[in-house]
């Protein structure tokens, strides 16, 4: 269980392809079952465009788990946390497609995904302990739990929202899905590997179909998936390690996505600070304004992707325990954040805009 098969090497370039294909079928299918994203007042594309893309990436992450879990490790101690997995993001990606279809309430996706954080904490386990930078290990005891499940629902939502522009949520997969398969090939976390690399293989091989211009988008029923996923993977590997070095991960798991919690969280806070109802769609997130600002789709989602690579690196090389990077993992955070909040600000001024 501790090595890394060489079958492994397949399981991306398998789940790009396979990806590939079912996007290019569900886009010939998706207007005739009324799978379409039709422009509204806060869209920032002007045409109708089938949706549910998703569809390929949620078909192609699951299968390859549920291969794994067939044929490598059941019956053993593994085996629960990723039948947990596999049930509560099934039940994640099938409530999504329904809102694809036919949109349910706010509340109806919270409880939806209250219940999956739920199943996820019971079965597979919660964060106990974070590694502070330049501070220390810091025990969470029955916190833990609740900061657990406030993980997954905020990813799960953060990601959802951050899907708005052409190629910016598969780019974000696809650099998560890397960063995942590396700490299992170097970790020996085969579980976690294996997950990495077929996220990352899927939100690939839907690229090639959601670049700008993006002939179908991933719908609900791929960005909650996806948020859901890298919220999750990393318990996963909590559950795989179960060393010393489980205080790390933490910390990995937010850097690996840090552009979309960044924004998200600057974004809500920004929101609620001018008592503006939050729950409600808005266009304020930096990336929406920078495309309202005259950047092209294409532009922002490439500038998000080396704001992840960046992060990503950064919290790949604390996790290794190369010098320098304690300090690298406070100061790149905030600074690229604040960076991209000032480059945003600039553009708006410059055009005049100042919403």
């Amino acid at each position: 269980m501790n090595e890394i098969p060489g079958v492994f090497l397949w399981v991306g370039p398998g789940a790009a392809v396979l990806t590939w294909i079912m996007v290019f079928m569900i886009i010939r299918l998706a207007p005739r079952v009324g799978l379409l994203d039709r422009p509204n007042e806060r869209s920032l594309h002007s045409r109708v465009t089938p949706r549910g893309g998703g569809i390929g990436i949620v078909a192609a992450a699951l299968g390859v788990a549920l291969w794994w879990l067939w044929f490598e490790v059941a019956g053993s101690g593994l085996a629960g946390s990723l039948q947990a997995f596999l049930v509560a993001a099934g039940a994640v990606a099938l409530v999504s497609l329904w809102d694809d279809f036919r949109s349910l309430g706010a509340g109806w996706r919270l409880l939806c995904h209250l219940a999956a954080a739920g199943v996820t904490v019971g079965f597979i386990g919660s964060i106990r302990e974070v590694a502070i930078p330049l501070v220390g290990v810091i025990p969470l005891g029955n916190a833990g739990v609740a900061l657990t499940v406030l993980w997954i629902v905020g990813l799960t939502n953060v990601y959802n929202f951050m899907d708005g522009i052409d190629g910016i949520a598969a780019t974000q997969g696809v650099i998560a899905g890397l960063v995942w398969a590396a700490v299992g090939v170097a970790w020996s976390l085969p579980a976690v590997a294996l997950l990495g690399l077929a996220l990352a293989g899927a939100c690939l091989g839907f690229l090639l179909h959601n670049w700008s211009p993006a002939r179908i988008f991933m719908g609900d029923v791929g960005s909650a998936f996806l948020g859901f996923c890298f919220a999750v993977v990393p318990l996963l590997a909590l559950v795989e390690m179960g060393d010393a070095r489980a205080a790390s991960i933490p910390g990995l798991a937010v850097l690996s996505v840090w552009p979309f919690v960044g924004d998200g969280f600057l974004t809500f806070y920004l929101r609620a600070c001018r008592r503006e109802p939050v729950w409600k769609a808005h266009r304020l997130h930096l990336y929406q304004k920078l495309v309202r600002s005259g950047l092209s789709h294409a532009h922002v989602s490439r500038l998000y992707a080396c704001w992840s690579g960046a992060c990503a690196l950064t919290g790949l090389g604390w996790i290794t325990g190369l010098p320098g990077f304690d300090l690298a993992l406070v100061v790149v955070p905030a600074a690229t954040l604040g960076g991209m909040y000032g480059y945003t600000r600039k553009r708006e001024k410059a055009g005049g805009r100042h919403d």
